[in-house]
């Protein structure tokens, strides 16, 4: 496989050009070259315009946060599945291929097995929603240093339950980030289970910056993914320290060294 197979980016349009209106941040995204974008929240946007706006643009929709319901406790099942509902059918109408969820906060006086279990019962009734809209829900493990109590902040366990729900409408979001804040290799990961992860972000760490400005060796992971010809998205959901057109730019010419 080619060494300089390309690599898919997806702008985070909730972090860069913050300055500007949400649909002005999709133009100069577009008018830059990316072909995809992903975003938080439907709250305070106009989904009907950014919906018009993506298809005049030719921008896809690569994710956005499918509920902000616990997996892990099971009194929030019923809203879980209700944002889920609610999530691939506009997801669907975006034509967008993942929703983003995440365990929640540890339950104070539930058993860490137990916990898992309700994750893996909730992520189970989840996916059979998403299959019939044949979206990906992706699983995003969070570092415990910027979300303290977090439930699922382990990635080898993230990776574990993943294999063990088997079901191909259900992966891993690898945030680059977030593993090395766990304190973790985010070389090896990639490496080692690359098949179990649907979607990657990547910003630097400490700080959540643009590639570059961090501890974070990102020419390897570059090297990584086009050598295994990655074909899903990688995500740059980062603050940029310098001008966000400057940044994206950096990053692009880092990615193909």
């Amino acid at each position: 496989m080619s060494e300089r197979s390309p690599l898919r980016f997806s702008v985070c349009i909730e972090t860069i050009f913050t300055g500007m209106p949400f649909e002005q941040r999709l133009e100069h995204i577009a008018d830059m070259g990316f072909q995809s974008f992903e975003f938080v929240t439907r709250q305070g946007k106009d989904m009907n315009i950014t919906q018009a706006l993506s298809s005049l643009l030719r921008l896809t929709v690569s994710a956005f946060q499918g509920s902000v319901a616990s997996l892990v406790d099971p009194s929030q099942r019923p809203q879980l599945l209700n944002d889920i509902t609610r999530a691939a059918s506009l997801a669907v109408d975006l034509s967008c291929a993942h929703l983003i969820v995440h365990s929640g906060p540890e339950v104070p006086g539930i058993s860490h097995r137990e916990q898992r279990a309700h994750l893996i019962e909730g992520l189970w009734q989840a996916s059979e929603i998403a299959a019939d809209a044949d979206v990906t829900l992706v699983l995003e493990p969070l570092n415990l240093v910027d979300h303290p109590g977090e439930y699922l902040h382990s990635f080898d366990e993230g990776f574990q339950i993943i294999r063990e729900i088997n079901d191909p409408h259900v992966r891993l979001l690898f945030d680059v980030y977030h593993q090395h804040m766990s304190g973790g290799d985010p070389l090896a990961q990639l490496r080692n289970h690359l098949d179990l992860i649907g979607y990657i972000q990547i910003a630097d760490a400490p700080g959540r910056h643009e590639p570059g400005t961090g501890d974070i060796n990102f020419a390897p992971i570059f090297k990584l993914l086009r050598e295994r010809a990655y074909p899903g998205y990688i995500g740059l959901e980062y603050t940029p320290l310098i001008d966000s057109a400057a940044s994206l730019n950096a990053v692009l010419a880092m990615s193909q060294r």
